[in-house]
């Protein structure tokens, strides 16, 4: 049998215009920070909750910043799957 022969293109290909660029512009990695950064807070208020001799005030703004970042976050993560991300 004999070997086919391929010739290759030697047309020059453009490049693509969205190559290197991310369709996200890090918006998935804002969410994945939002969402460890609510898991320290988390932790931090429920230290502040479970010891009597530290302040309350502190673990409730810990869990109040864990609803706005976990809110902040789920928009985000709707724009992202949306397609509604502004670039």
């Amino acid at each position: 049998m004999k070997p086919r022969s391929f010739q290759t293109d030697q047309q020059p290909q453009q490049q693509d215009p969205e190559h290197g660029k991310s369709p996200t512009e890090l918006g998935i990695f804002t969410v994945f920070v939002e969402i460890l950064g609510a898991a320290l807070l988390l932790a931090i208020g429920i230290h502040f909750v479970t010891t009597a001799s530290e302040p309350d005030a502190v673990a409730w703004t810990a869990f109040a910043l864990i609803a706005i970042l976990l809110f902040d976050g789920a928009r985000r993560l709707i724009k992202i799957s949306t397609g509604k991300v502004r670039r």
